[in-house]
């Protein structure tokens, strides 16, 4: 990873106070650092599941624990991906990002965006930052009528 792919990627974070990363890492260790540096360095709260340790039948997360999500190379892993997403999507606050990774070259984007759109995730865009990696990155919104 280049220091400009890196800057890219943490001026995806907005900083303020009480934010919380929750990391799915599937040996993504440069993303697992720089995203513990980012909360780190604005007294956030980060979270690590190494995503070999998940039961994707038992896996929960509590209502509103998180601000940003990321997912490290393991939503292609995942055998029922739409469950996952919205069990990911639970633990999200109002107006929270998940950041996706992916192999570049290894997921069919529009299939994620449907399935993102699907899961109710909104303003979902690809970035190009990495090398080996498609970041894709959405928005869980809430809607009230």
């Amino acid at each position: 990873m280049t220091t400009q792919s890196i800057d890219f990627f943490k001026s995806i974070f907005e900083h303020f106070p009480n934010f919380a990363i929750l990391h799915i890492n599937n040996n993504c260790e440069d993303i697992k650092s720089i995203s513990q540096d980012i909360a780190n360095t604005s007294d956030g709260k980060f979270t690590n599941i190494e995503f070999n340790d998940i039961d994707e039948k038992t896996f929960r997360l509590k209502s509103n624990t998180s601000t940003y999500t990321i997912l490290s190379d393991c939503l292609n892993l995942v055998e029922n991906q739409k469950q996952f997403l919205m069990t990911i999507y639970t633990g999200l606050e109002n107006s929270a990002q998940v950041i996706i990774l992916v192999k570049k070259d290894s997921t069919d984007l529009y299939a994620l965006y449907e399935l993102l759109e699907e899961v109710n995730f909104t303003n979902t865009n690809t970035i190009d930052i990495f090398d080996e990696y498609d970041l894709v990155v959405t928005k869980k919104m809430r809607m009230w009528v």
